[in-house]
């Protein structure tokens, strides 16, 4: 297990957004964290929508598809509260810090149910008024972790915000970039969990241009993932919920 030190050296080595959350995954799993998502949910101390501001996950793909059909950005307790917070807290916890609407509670049993049983809910604030968001999940049993463990993790993850920061210029990016009507057309078949041979023929065009046009949206969005794509897309009025 690496030490919070050697941590921060390997991050700071990294030259690459992948390479910082391939170590960011590593770190995390000897604490027994499964499974992760990364929000920028604040820029210039301005709020920004959690579709809007997702970064990366891998948590399961059944959840995710869930989470996105049933809108579960727009009231997802456990981030609404972490806005509010300063130190981690476990994600059923939310109940004791949060007056629960019956849809979060019903989210929360959804969220267990999916098999993420336990959870982390770590803030942090970085440069230029950021704020971040990261989400460090458990599939089956317990997070079972000090408080010390708890506050490592949260300083792990300010470092992964800011190295993430000043690897990607996330804070002087320029604003995102209008998609075609062909790109557009994409995103929503994409959405609807379409493989891109399907979308091919739907389109009727080579599997390869499909791919071309994936990867043109990923890169006037911002994002390298099918499901960051479509979070963002919902979050800019690019896909209609």
């Amino acid at each position: 297990m690496a030490s919070l030190e050697e941590y921060i050296e390997h991050t700071q080595a990294c030259t690459s957004v992948d390479a910082l959350f391939r170590y960011f995954d590593i770190f995390v799993g000897s604490y027994g964290v499964d499974v992760s998502s990364y929000h920028i949910v604040a820029e210039n101390l301005r709020a920004i929508p959690i579709e809007v501001g997702l970064v990366r996950e891998n948590f399961p793909k059944d959840w995710v598809s869930q989470y996105i059909e049933e809108h579960y950005a727009q009231i997802d307790p456990v981030i609404e509260q972490a806005r509010r917070e300063a130190r981690p807290f476990h994600w059923f916890d939310v109940s004791k810090r949060l007056a629960l609407t019956a849809k979060q509670k019903h989210f929360l049993e959804e969220l267990k149910e999916s098999g993420l049983t336990d959870g982390l809910a770590v803030p942090v604030f970085g440069p230029k008024g950021t704020m971040a968001y990261f989400g460090l999940g458990v599939c089956g049993g317990e997070l079972d972790i000090s408080e010390a463990d708890e506050l490592e993790l949260q300083f792990a993850c300010l470092q992964t915000h800011n190295r993430y920061l000043e690897l990607s210029n996330a804070h002087n990016e320029a604003p995102m970039k209008k998609l075609s009507p062909r790109e557009s057309e994409v995103l929503k078949l994409v959405a609807t969990g379409m493989s891109n041979n399907f979308i091919a023929e739907r389109m009727n065009i080579s599997e390869n241009t499909v791919d071309t046009m994936i990867r043109r949206i990923f890169a006037k969005l911002g994002v390298n993932n099918r499901i960051s794509a479509v979070l963002r897309g919902i979050g800019s009025g690019l896909i209609l919920p």
